[in-house]
């Protein structure tokens, strides 16, 4: 039999507690209405199902042992070849794609002068471009070959089609840069879609 409880407060009986149903019970919000929670939601043991807001949607990488990727006085941004690059289809054009991408060792031949490295982006097989333009998401200015790593969060693809992120490098007058190492060392590049 259906009935209805009109109440604008439950309370419990005693002490603090409220139970809400018995273990099986299923208890539905009709769309359109608004829970509202102003305090600590302990959602310990059960499963939580449908949200997109905040939630990692999906994951893909590409790493390698390749040998190194070089480059000498070239001041010209130029592809690091397909070992730095990784493609992925956002679930929706609001979510943001954080992009990280690093090398075992990474380097560049003199403190006076930089490698730099630019995302350049594809939607859609359209063309890359870079992501900021005149801008370049990383510098390396340093003699010695070390780890390396670092990120970059995308909230500007606006769409659904596929994305192929890749690195490009330069280098700012006559220096040699180097990612990776001469002799194999892993490298690698990685998206994950974040709902927005």
């Amino acid at each position: 039999m259906a009935s209805e409880i009109k109440a604008n407060k439950i309370s419990p009986a005693t002490g603090t507690a409220f139970t809400l149903g018995d273990s099986g019970d299923t208890f539905s919000s009709p769309s359109g209405a608004t829970l509202d929670v102003n305090g600590t939601l302990d959602v310990t043991g059960a499963t939580v199902s449908g949200l997109t807001t905040g939630k990692v949607l999906q994951f893909v990488v590409t790493q390698n042992h390749d040998p190194a990727v070089n480059i000498d006085n070239v001041t010209t941004y130029a592809t690091m070849g397909s070992t730095f690059l990784v493609s992925i289809t956002p679930s929706a054009t609001s979510s943001k794609i954080i992009l990280n991408y690093g090398s075992a060792r990474a380097g560049a031949d003199g403190a006076s002068y930089e490698l730099r490295i630019k995302i350049y982006r594809q939607i859609g097989g359209g063309g890359y471009s870079e992501i900021q333009s005149g801008l370049w998401q990383t510098t390396i200015k340093n003699t010695a070959y070390r780890p390396f790593h670092t990120q970059y969060v995308d909230s500007t693809h606006n769409t659904t089609s596929q994305i192929d992120y890749q690195l490009y490098m330069a280098t700012s007058n006559n220096v040699s840069g180097s990612f990776a190492d001469s002799s194999p060392s892993l490298r690698y590049i990685s998206a994950t879609e974040v709902g927005a």
